[in-house]
C-alpha cells in the first residue's frame, strides 16, 4: 500500500511542477510576441495565460491538499520521518542538492524546461540565494527597481524630431527592459512552485494570480511604449518570429500527417 502511495506522491509532485512550468512558458510566449512587435499575438498570449492560470489554480488546490496528506501519512506511518522537512536528497542536483541515499524518499524526476539556461538569460538563482526584486514578489518590482518602464521612457525618449534610427533604438531598449522583467516573473513562479512543494510555505493559487497581474502590467507598459511611435513599431513587426509558433507549426504538421495516414489506412 505504501508503494502505491509513494507513486501517487511522485505523480502529484510532477503535476504541480508541470503547472508551474506551463505558466512560465506562457509568460515566455508573451515575451517572444513582444520581441516580434506583434500586438495581436501579445493579446492572444495573454488570453492563453489567463486560461492556463485558471486551470492551474483549479488543479493545484486539490493536488497540494492530497500531496500534503500523503506526506503526513508517510511521516507518521511505516516510513516515519523519511519525508519530514526538506532534505538534500529532495533537492535537484542543478540547485545544489546531493545524490539521494537509499534510505531517503527520492525526489521525483522532472522535465522542467526552465531548469535549462536560456540563451541571453542568466542562470536561475539557486534556492537560498539572494532573490531578485521579482523573486520575492513581482507586484513589488516597480517599487524596488525604482521608476517603472513608462516613467523611465517619458524621461529618456528621443526628441520629437529625432531620427528614425534613434526611435528604433529607443523602442528596442524599452522592449528589452520589459522582457527582462517578464523573465523575472518566470523565475519567480518557478521559485515559488519549488518552495510550495518543498516547504509548504507558499500559496500557489495566489502566486499564479500575482504572476498574471504583473504580466498584464508589463504588457500595459509595452503598449504605452509603442503608442509613442505606433507606425514605426508596426513596421518592426516580424523582426523576431516567435520560436514557440514555429514549434507549434511543426507539431501540427506531424499530427496532420499522422491523421492523413490513419484516414488512408481506414479507406
Amino acid at each position: 500500500m505504501h508503494y502505491d502511495a509513494a507513486l501517487r506522491v511522485r505523480e502529484l509532485t510532477q503535476n504541480i511542477y508541470d503547472i508551474g512550468d506551463e505558466i512560465a512558458d506562457c509568460i515566455d510566449h508573451v515575451s517572444q510576441a513582444i520581441a516580434d512587435w506583434d500586438a495581436d499575438l501579445v493579446e492572444d498570449c495573454l488570453l492563453e495565460l489567463e486560461e492556463i492560470i485558471a486551470e492551474g489554480r483549479a488543479e493545484v488546490r486539490p493536488g497540494l491538499s492530497e500531496l500534503n496528506g500523503l506526506r503526513q501519512a508517510f511521516v507518521s506511518g511505516v516510513r516515519a520521518g523519511s519525508m519530514s522537512g526538506v532534505t538534500p536528497s529532495r533537492t535537484p542536483r542543478a540547485l545544489g542538492g546531493t545524490v539521494s541515499r537509499g534510505g531517503d524518499y527520492p525526489h521525483p524526476g522532472r522535465t522542467l524546461s526552465f531548469m535549462h539556461k536560456k540563451s541571453g538569460v542568466s542562470a536561475r538563482s539557486p534556492r537560498g540565494g539572494a532573490p531578485s526584486s521579482t523573486t520575492t514578489d513581482p507586484s513589488r518590482a516597480r517599487h524596488s527597481r525604482g521608476q517603472d518602464s513608462s516613467e523611465a521612457s517619458a524621461g529618456h525618449a528621443p526628441a520629437t524630431m529625432a531620427s528614425t534610427a534613434s526611435w528604433r533604438m529607443w523602442l528596442r531598449e524599452q522592449a528589452e527592459h520589459i522582457r527582462a522583467n517578464l523573465r523575472e516573473v518566470e523565475d519567480w513562479v518557478i521559485n515559488q512552485t519549488q518552495c510550495a512543494l518543498e516547504s509548504q510555505s507558499v500559496l500557489l493559487p495566489q502566486v499564479y494570480v500575482k504572476a498574471e497581474q504583473r504580466t498584464i502590467e508589463l504588457v500595459g507598459q509595452w503598449s504605452e511604449v509603442i503608442a509613442r511611435q505606433p507606425e514605426l513599431a508596426a513596421g518592426m513587426r516580424g523582426e523576431a518570429p516567435p520560436e514557440f509558433l514555429v514549434e507549434r507549426a511543426r507539431v501540427d504538421e506531424i499530427v496532420g500527417r499522422l491523421q492523413r495516414r490513419k484516414r488512408g489506412t481506414a479507406v
